[in-house]
Parts: structure tokens; sequence; C-alpha cells
């Protein structure tokens, strides 16, 4: 009865280490997460290109007037306040439908990296997102890191 005591006692215990092992965040972890969240970024700013890159393009809309009129958010009130007219308004739909499909194109891939690029089915992404916020030197590490796959910081 003790032998089988003592072996699940060393069976629990070592399995408790490796759990241990398996929730420590490594340095190459914080690096899959820099890049995702790095690509992410550089996605984001791709449709602020592009919608500059149609608003240059749209015949009688200057950035000025399209930030005025998408600062109605749609509200038609405020757009008939700001006299917009019907092209405008078909302009601001089209300005509106790429953006969210962009944006919902990027949480797509933003999962999907999450899931098979940090890895473990998101489970660790969701321990590094959740530990960044408490841990500061996660933080600092994470921030090294950063600044190594921004270009910004020479690789040791």
């Amino acid at each position: 009865m003790k032998k089988l005591f003592f072996t699940m006692l060393i069976t629990v215990a070592f399995a408790s280490f490796l759990q241990a092992q398996d929730n420590e965040i490594t340095d190459d972890d914080l690096r899959k997460y820099a890049i995702l969240n790095q690509a992410i970024e550089y996605m984001k700013k791709d449709i602020s290109i592009e919608v500059n890159k149609m608003i240059k393009a749209q015949e009688g809309i200057t950035g000025k007037r399209y930030k005025e009129l998408a600062s109605a958010k749609g509200d038609e009130a405020k757009l008939a306040e700001l006299g917009a007219t019907e092209p405008e308004k078909k302009f601001l739909e089209l300005i509106n439908k790429f953006k969210a499909d962009r944006l919902e194109a990027i949480k797509r891939v933003n999962s999907d990296l999450a899931t098979k690029m940090v890895g473990n089915g998101g489970k660790t992404y969701k321990a590094i997102k959740a530990a960044l916020k408490t841990d500061a030197d996660l933080q600092a590490r994470y921030q090294a890191i950063l600044a190594q796959v921004a270009g910004k910081e020479e690789v040791q």
C-alpha cells in the first residue's frame, strides 16, 4: 500500500512538474506572439493606407470632407446636417464595407495564427495575453522581443 501511495505521489508530482513546464512562457512563445501582433498592426495600417487611396481617387471628396462625413457615424440626421449628397453617402457605405471586410479578415488571420503559430490550440496566446496585463517581468521580456521583431533593436 505504501509503495502504491508513493508511486502515485511521484506520478502526481511529475505530472505537476510537466504541467508547470507547459505553462511556462518561453522567449520563443513571446517572439511568435510579437510577430503575430506586428503582422496584425501592419494589416491595420494597410486599411488606413487603402482608405486614403480611395479618398484621393474619389472625385469631389477630400480628406477633410471624408472626416467630416465619417464623424456622423452613419447617423442620417447628422449626415443631413452636414449636407451629405447621395454620392457621398454611397462612398461612405463603400468605405465602411471595405473597412468591415478587412477587419473581419484580420480577425480570422489573428485567430488562425494564435491557434496555429503561437500554438497549443490558442492556449499559449491567451496565456501570454493575460499574463502581459499583470506580469512586469514578462512585459519587459516581451517589449525587448517586440523591439527586435519590429527592427528597433539588434538581435543578440
